[in-house]
């Protein structure tokens, strides 16, 4: 049987019955949006027969930018001697689509809409009354939206700092054009999306203010409304200073400790100083300034006096260069980097030194006293001789 297709427009039905029918789908909607069902009410004392068909109804959601997704709907099998319509209706109640079939045994068709929520509404009526409704409360998904998120990955020294870039919303087979801007440096060119979601990193950055921006070019010949892009604004932090402390302990009775200072991750050109505290003191004994070698460190050794805990503080400070604002809507809340404190801190304890040896003085008098006696000895072993001498003397006749 062929189809007929009447849209927006009044059926073989009298124009007493199509305002009805409009009613009819007017109660329907607002039934639907009070209950969130589908109803199924005669309206007039006429049965219909047991429902043989109902509306099947897929989605396509938005694919481009600004775009539209659609809904398509297909009965099959419908009553015959009958006359059916589709109406749908958007999440205001308001009617987008309206399509009257007569006599068909099959009919479909696929509606353009905006992305949102929708209630299709499939009415069945004969022309002596009676409807049959079905229904599917169904949502177009929304249209591609063009992002730039910025991650940073690490601080710059200089020219080494390192940032991970998430395009997101893009549609796979289009072209973008990105730039990356900023610290001096910049990185542009085309990119041809693979997938909805690129990330790239972005590397050899120095510190300072910077901002990605990406936006969609349409293909050759084909025009857009409104420029489809997005841009981020963001910085590259200059690296704080590593501070490592070691000890050598004193090693003599008055003597002194010392402590290693090696400080690593200076940025060049920056005049860093260091002091040295008594761990919870605010008088400075020393002051040492230092800047970074070639390979961005610097060392130097205190002689301090044991028996103390002291703080080591290295303090600096980078000025970023001045940030211009890009002339694009929108990019957040960014506050760009002015001067940069650049610090670090550490805590080392010196023990004492060790005690000299103490003079065993109970020696050296007992030493005396054994001196004296081995004198007093000699003295009479000299006597016992002169006598035994003497002795010898008398006893030779004359």
């Amino acid at each position: 049987m062929p189809r007929t297709i009447r849209t927006a427009g009044p059926s073989r039905s009298t124009g007493t019955a199509h305002r009805w029918r409009i009613t009819l789908a007017g109660l329907v909607a607002a039934a639907l949006a009070a209950v969130g069902i589908a109803l199924a009410a005669p309206a007039s004392a006429e049965e219909l027969p047991p429902t043989e068909s109902s509306i099947e109804v897929t989605v396509t959601d938005c694919a481009t930018y600004g775009g539209l997704g659609s809904i398509h709907y297909v009965v099959r099998d419908p009553f015959v001697f009958y006359q059916d319509f589709v109406t749908i209706i958007d999440g205001t109640g308001a009617f987008v689509h309206e399509a009257t079939y007569v006599d068909d045994t099959e009919f479909e068709a696929d509606v353009p809409l905006a992305p949102g929520a929708y209630t299709v509404i499939y009415t069945v009526e004969r022309e002596t009354g009676g409807a049959n409704i079905d229904s599917r409360e169904v949502t177009v998904g929304a249209c591609p939206d063009l992002d730039v998120a910025v991650t940073p990955v690490s601080c710059s020294l200089g020219r080494d700092g390192i940032v991970s870039v998430t395009f997101s919303g893009l549609i796979p087979g289009e072209v973008y054009g990105y730039e990356v801007l900023g610290g001096g440096t910049s990185s542009a060119g085309p990119l041809v999306a693979d997938s909805e979601t690129v990330t790239r990193e972005f590397d050899r950055l120095p510190p300072g203010n910077y901002y990605a921006y990406a936006q969609w070019l349409p293909p050759e010949g084909e025009e857009s409304s409104t420029p489809m892009y997005d841009w981020r604004a963001f910085a590259v932090e200059p690296c704080q200073p590593a501070l490592d402390v070691t000890v050598t302990e004193c090693t003599v009775a008055g003597g002194d400790g010392t402590l290693h200072v090696a400080i690593g991750d200076l940025l060049a050109d920056v005049v860093y100083t260091v002091d040295v505290v008594r761990a919870g003191s605010a008088t400075v004994l020393e002051t040492h300034t230092v800047t970074a070698d070639a390979s961005g460190q610097a060392s130097l050794d205190l002689s301090l006096a044991p028996g103390a805990t002291y703080t080591v503080t290295v303090t600096g400070s980078w000025t970023a260069p001045p940030y211009e604002e890009p002339p694009f809507i929108g990019g957040g809340d960014f506050v760009p980097l002015g001067t940069v404190a650049l610090t670090a801190s550490s805590d080392a304890a010196l023990a004492p030194c060790p005690v000299a040896p103490a003079t065993p003085a109970t020696l050296a008098a007992s030493g005396a006293d054994v001196a004296g006696l081995g004198g007093a000895a000699l003295l009479l072993v000299g006597i016992g001789a002169a006598i035994l001498v003497s002795r010898r003397g008398a006893r030779r006749p004359n």
